[in-house]
């Protein structure tokens, strides 16, 4: 078919047309300066008219459009599935599903042969991703077994669209067990199906292998497990699990945890008997655990393998464990919460460092019926380091806590009494043993009644900035030339105990500006003391100085434990989490810290990750918040890994921090065996409109014999036009038509005296 139209400048016939009269009238223009004849004036006139056809023949730009009819090749693609879960002997005859894919397609290698040849055939193999495969001469070349450690089919159709771009696709048949198993797909399953839908892509589905019922299959599989845990070293440990059973209604499923010490050395810590009367269930298992010696150590939820199990693979999870020595422990007594912000902030500040563990006991004041309270079997065990009493009135304890209080403190052991109404004199401790040992003086008649108004004069009212009246280890929360401005950057307390007096060889660290006694430290035997007159450093934390506040009472605590001149450089490494699927990649954070808790911030890091066998690479470093973030790709390789990072300052090495996880060796082709046909039909249905549509593994013949006598539309029809002057070769031949007619013009009037 051909024909011709025209395609006018400016898309307007209307435009040319004027364009031509305003020419054709300027012809009857001539020269009158010179004698001419009718020849001569005939002849420039006919040059004229020339240059002016060419010009609106240019400007019309006719075109000349021929369409033909050509057959185009199809290509229909067989995938085929070599991951693992193709290698279960599910199949007739004790085959694997391998096997019986590789029996189905040998028997039409020479159908599809012989498509014709209009229809091409293009075999892929496929796993995570899609390779393709040698089909020469009628012969499809097959991988030696089935073992990719992930099904993506998604994935795998996304990649032969991709291969096959520009093509007519005649379809895709799909030979698997259906079943996605990898971690993050790069293209959903549906969305894969949809892309084929959209090019009118017929997608055939032939399922191999059996859909396994939950009651026939055994499987015991640990799916939950916290990936860390730390606690203080004698301090029980819970360890909270979940265990799948399926297929073993009423049998009894032993449980066990275990402990792998830094040298690969293993105990069995207990065994528990877990059982269901379902066919499958999801049943919860908790150990008890209380660690002896600090350190590093693996946990392990395990199940031996049970009889019938097809997967052992998922039969444990482990978790890391960090056992810390102990550290500081501090005993925080408080008799109030609910209308006290102090504890709540106080509490938190000290949870932040890991060589601290803080146990809070609150004595409620509205059960005072209850009072005095016997904790000297609680303090006896704990072996605290620190005391710390809060807004708590002396009658809430007996006069035997009071007095082994008074004796651990006169045996090396730190206490603090906060401000509040019911302390120091408002408490009345001047009657318990806990006088000798305060830094402050109480006379007798001081004393705060419950339910009664608050008395004036035990208090000090108004604002009360802070400020240190010497330099000591407790005050300097900044560096020594910005100490004194940090202290007057922090918002002024409300009000604070009033003390009567001061003991001789107390000191007074910090006071108002009034010059009033705030935080007063003392000795007693071999313990320290601190009486802190206010309650009211949780404002430091909420007006955005919790640096400070953190700073303040972490060097509280070390003060009163006698640990304030122990030089420890922390370089610590933060992981988001400690178990990880394999091909993983995460950050993480890693920095350094000084003895008292601070950033070290002009210090600069090395890291390197450990492999489990051993080998060692650098790892990536960026700046990051309070230290540097790191990357790090976890690879295929399952087992213990280790990120090792190094602080240096001024070329000196500060010290080396650590951080563990593992890659778990989850068989995911492996831990749900069961074939998903249902799944297959789905991803068919997508593109029935297409002709898709799921098939039995035996009608993979009568598949390819309807390709073969209905093949998809080859014909397509190809336009091909020529438009005066587009092409290069034209273009120059009106160039040099409209050249040689206007040259010619002149040359002739110029030759004839007309110019």
């Amino acid at each position: 078919m051909s024909g011709w139209y025209l395609q006018p400048t400016f898309d307007s016939l209307t435009v040319v047309f004027i364009t031509a009269v305003v020419l054709v009238a300027l012809l009857a223009i001539a020269p009158s300066f010179a004698a001419s004849t009718e020849r001569r004036r005939g002849l420039i006139a006919l040059l004229r008219f020339g240059a002016i056809l060419l010009l609106v023949l240019t400007m019309l730009r006719p075109t000349w459009l021929t369409t033909t009819t050509r057959p185009q090749t199809a290509t229909l693609v067989v995938l085929f599935d070599v991951s693992q879960s193709m290698s279960i002997p599910d199949s007739s005859g004790g085959e694997t599903r391998y096997e019986a894919v590789k029996d189905a397609l040998k028997g039409v290698q020479s159908d599809l042969a012989s498509l014709g040849q209009n229809i091409e055939v293009a075999v892929y193999s496929f796993d995570s991703h899609a390779e393709r495969a040698a089909f020469e001469r009628g012969k499809i070349t097959f991988p030696p077994k089935a073992d990719g450690r992930f099904t993506d089919i998604g994935s795998s159709l996304d990649d032969v669209l991709r291969q096959m771009a520009g093509k007519k696709l005649a379809g895709v048949v799909l030979l698997s067990d259906g079943a996605q198993r990898v971690f993050t797909p790069r293209v959903e399953l549906q969305r894969a199906a949809r892309d084929l839908a959209r090019l009118d892509v017929p997608l055939h589905t032939l399922t191999f292998g059996q859909a396994i019922d939950p009651s026939q299959a055994r499987d015991v599989a640990v799916k939950t497990l916290a990936d860390q845990f730390t606690v203080f070293v004698k301090n029980e440990l819970v360890v909270q699990a979940a265990v799948h059973i399926q297929g073993m209604a009423n049998r009894p499923v032993p449980v066990q945890l275990i402990l792998e010490n830094e040298k690969g050395e293993a105990t069995v810590i207990d065994t528990k008997r877990i059982q269901t009367s379902k066919d499958q269930e999801t049943v919860d298992v908790g150990f008890r655990y209380t660690p002896q010696t600090p350190g590093q150590y693996k946990l392990t939820v395990a199940v031996e393998p049970q009889e019938g199990e097809l997967i052992t693979k998922n039969n444990r999870l482990d978790a890391y464990l960090n056992v810390l020595s102990g550290g500081l422990k501090v005993l925080y007594l408080e008799g109030r919460v609910l209308d006290r912000f102090e504890q709540k902030f106080l509490r938190r500040a000290v949870a932040t460092s890991a060589d601290m563990q803080i146990d809070f006991q609150w004595i409620d004041r509205r059960r005072r019926k209850q009072w005095p309270i016997d904790l000297t079997k609680q303090i006896e065990e704990g072996k605290y380091d620190v005391f710390l009493i809060g807004d708590l009135d002396s009658s809430a304890l007996t006069d035997e806590t009071w007095t082994l209080l008074a004796k651990q403190v006169e045996e090396g052991k730190g206490l603090m009494m906060q401000g509040g109404f019911h302390t120091f004199g408002a408490g009345r401790y001047q009657r318990t043993p806990l006088a000798d040992v305060l830094p402050i003086t109480i006379n007798r008649f001081e004393g705060q009644d419950f339910d009664a108004p608050i008395r004036e004069d035990l208090h000090v009212n108004g604002k009360l900035p802070l400020r240190p009246t010497k330099p000591h280890y407790l005050t300097t929360i900044a560096a020594i030339t910005d100490n004194d401005e940090a202290w007057r950057s922090l918002p002024p307390m409300h009000g604070a105990n009033h003390f009567e007096g001061v003991k001789p060889r107390a000191q007074v660290l910090l006071e108002s500006d009034r010059n009033v006694p705030i935080l007063v430290a003392g000795e007693y035997g071999l313990g320290r003391v601190l009486a802190f007159g206010v309650d009211g450093t949780w404002q430091w934390a909420m007006f955005g100085k919790a640096d400070l506040h953190k700073r303040f009472w972490r060097q509280a605590i070390l003060w009163l434990a006698k640990k304030e001149e122990l030089e420890r450089r922390d370089v610590y490494v933060e992981l988001p989490q400690r178990r990880f699927p394999p091909q993983s990649q995460f950050t993480f954070n890693a920095g350094a810290r000084d003895a008292a808790g601070d950033v070290i911030a002009d210090a600069t890091f090395q890291a390197s990750l450990i492999a489990p066998d051993g080998s060692k690479s650098n790892l990536r470093l960026s700046p990051g918040d309070e230290g540097v973030v790191g990357t790090v790709e976890t690879g295929d390789a399952a087992g213990d890994y280790l990120i090792e990072v190094t602080a240096l300052r001024d070329g000196k090495t500060l010290g080396t921090g650590t951080g563990r996880f593992f890659v778990a060796d989850q068989d995911l082709e492996l831990a749900d065996p069961s074939a998903k046909p249902s799944q297959m039909a789905s991803l068919a249905a997508i593109t029935s409109a297409a002709g898709g549509r799921a098939w039995a593994a035996e009608q993979l013949p009568e598949l390819i014999e309807m390709v073969k006598k209905s093949p998809p539309e080859t014909e397509i029809e190809v336009q091909t036009k020529w438009t005066w002057p587009e092409s290069t070769r034209d273009a120059w031949l009106n160039l040099i038509l409209v050249v040689a007619l206007l040259g010619g013009e002149w040359y002739l009037r110029k030759k004839w005296g007309m110019v």
